[in-house]
Order: structure tokens, then sequence, then C-alpha cells
């Protein structure tokens, strides 16, 4: 066997590289840019301190980001993610306030977030219904679920001691936080999945031909419910994490969820239209966003003056990685 053919191999460690790098040159020059802006406006950001800081804020939105790209290179889209996390966390943090048993918590906040997955494939894929406006309902379905949970009050589980809940919500390996070792072990587990399992690959032959799939023998249905199921989950476990940093289920905990995380996956490269992207794009594009988020807290910039740089940022990144933009520019101008 050829040795560049070989799974693993330096040739084809290489050749992936070199391919990241081509297909990513915009995000990786604007993740230069960022970094140089921070040396010279706020040094301090590279402080262990906040560096810790840093990769805590970036796991909750990294771990739905990951479970979102499944979705997005398929063609689809999921906006209930900021609900489901609401939902999950409360209903985590009143089995836990009420002495369940932890792994049951745990275990019925990713099954309520799994039946909110199916229930998203089930209606996109044998209703027809656009995933925008699927998951846009489920989204305030959910909400509704975690305000009707906690009668609109914030459930706290202070009084409750354990080591799994301090090591996810306020923990570290070394320097590294709790939340950010899930979020990177989440991110090599779907990497290798999308990269060398026979799912991953049909994940993508999906978002790029939806009907050639199946001609080809592909379970279309079971694919897309599963990346919706994957992507529900994931929002579940951020629900978990996020409670238990806060010891404190909150019912608007996940209110730009969805926003954040589909920011972070564009500018990381993935195509909203489906069959291109990558999680290792997607974890870049989550850093780079709480890097910049960070930075302009660092240097006191109002919170809406902030929602206004990340808008910038995510249309930017678009252009930067638009094929062909100038001749589209061009023949829309003939348009007028």
């Amino acid at each position: 066997m050829n040795r560049r053919s070989v799974p693993g191999s330096g040739a084809e460690i290489q050749k992936n590289v070199a391919g990241f790098l081509k297909n990513n040159a915009a995000m990786i020059a604007l993740l230069v840019i960022v970094l140089l802006l921070i040396a010279l406006f706020a040094p301090q950001f590279f402080s262990i301190q906040n560096i810790t800081n840093v990769a805590r804020q970036a796991s909750t939105t990294g771990i739905i980001a990951i479970g979102m790209t499944f979705v997005i290179i398929t063609g689809g889209i999921d906006l209930s993610v900021g609900g489901v996390l609401a939902a999950t966390g409360i209903a985590f943090s009143i089995l836990t306030k009420f002495g369940y048993e932890l792994w049951a918590a745990v275990l019925c906040a990713l099954l309520l977030g799994a039946i909110v997955g199916i229930i998203n494939g089930f209606g996109t894929i044998f209703f027809g219904i656009q995933p925008f406006i699927m998951t846009l309902a489920t989204s305030s379905v959910t909400g509704g679920i975690a305000l009707l949970l906690c009668d609109g009050i914030p459930v706290e589980f202070t009084t409750v001691s354990s080591p799994v809940i301090d090591f996810f919500g306020n923990g570290n390996v070394g320097p590294v936080p709790g939340p950010f070792v899930l979020f990177a072990a989440l991110a090599v587990l779907s990497a290798v999945i999308l990269r060398y399992v026979p799912f991953g690959r049909y994940v993508y032959s999906v978002g790029s031909s939806f009907e050639g799939a199946r001609l080809a023998g592909v379970r279309t249905t079971r694919i897309i419910m599963l990346t919706y199921i994957i992507c529900s989950i994931c929002a579940a476990l951020a629900g978990i994490v996020t409670a238990c940093r806060l010891y404190v289920g909150h019912p608007v905990a996940g209110s730009t969820a969805a926003l954040d995380s589909i920011a972070a996956i564009v500018i990381g490269g993935t195509s909203l239209s489906g069959g291109k992207g990558s999680v290792v794009g997607t974890v870049v594009g989550v850093l780079l966003m709480t890097a910049v988020a960070n930075l302009l807290n660092l240097t006191g910039v109002p919170t809406y003056i902030q929602q206004i740089v990340k808008g910038v940022i995510i249309i930017l990144a678009i252009l930067l990685s638009t094929k062909g933009l100038r001749q589209r520019i061009k023949e829309a101008w003939r348009g007028l």
C-alpha cells in the first residue's frame, strides 16, 4: 500500500494540514489580526488567569457549536439549542436540588435533549418543515418549558456537594478548566467521526447532495435524525455545565446560544448550504469569538458596541471566505 494512502501517515497529515490552511486562510488571517490587537491594546489578556477564564467561557458555546456543526454540514440548522440549554439546566438543577442521584439527573437532562432532537428531526424529515421554522418553534416550546418547570424563578442547588459538579463547573486539570477538557474531548471525538467513520462521510454526502446520497444508498432519514439528536444532546450537556458553573439553573441562560454557536461555525468555514465544514474550524471560530469578546471586556467597550463588533466580524468572515466575490458583485451591479 502506498504510504500516502495510509490513514494517520505523515504524508496524509501534511496534506490535511495544507488543505485546512488553504481552505481557512481568511479565518487564520482574522485570528492573527485579533491576536495583534490584543497584544497592542490588552496585553493582560495573556495572563494565565485570563486565558483560563477565556477557555472556561469558550467551553459552553464550543460544546453547542460542535453539535451544531453536524446539523449545518447536512444543510440544516438548529435554533432550539438555547431553549434546550435552559430547559435541561433547569431539569438538572431541580433533580439535583431534591436529592436525586447525580447520574440520574444528568441522564434525564440528556434524555430531554435527545427528545427535542428527535422532534426536530421528525418535523424536518417526515413533515417537510423547513429546519429554520421547525427549530424556531421548538426553541419557543423549550424556552416555555424552562419557565414552566421553575415558574420563572432560578433554581439553586448550592447546598449540594459533588466532585463531578465542582469539576465541570469550576474545576481544573492543572491549569486547564474542567469544562474545556470536556469541550476538547468532544471536539477530538467529533473530528475523528467526521473524518474516519462512515457516518461522518454520510453527513457530508447528505449536505452535498441529498438526492445523490439517497440514490447512492445512504439512509438519509437516519443521518439527518442523528445529527439533530447529537446537536440537542450537546446543547443539553452545555446546559448541565452552565448549571454546574453557577450552581443554579436559569430559565434564560441560553438566550444567545444559537447566535453565538452559529457565528463561530460560520467564522470557522462551515458552509450554511451544507457539504463543507470541519470541527477544527468550529473550534478556532469559537476561540476567536471568545477572544474578541474578552478583548472588548478588558478594554471597557460597552455591551451594545460589542454586539455591533460581533456582527461586523461575522460579515467580514463570510465575505473573506466567499469565492468569486468580485464576480458576484459585478453581476449584482449589472442587475441594478
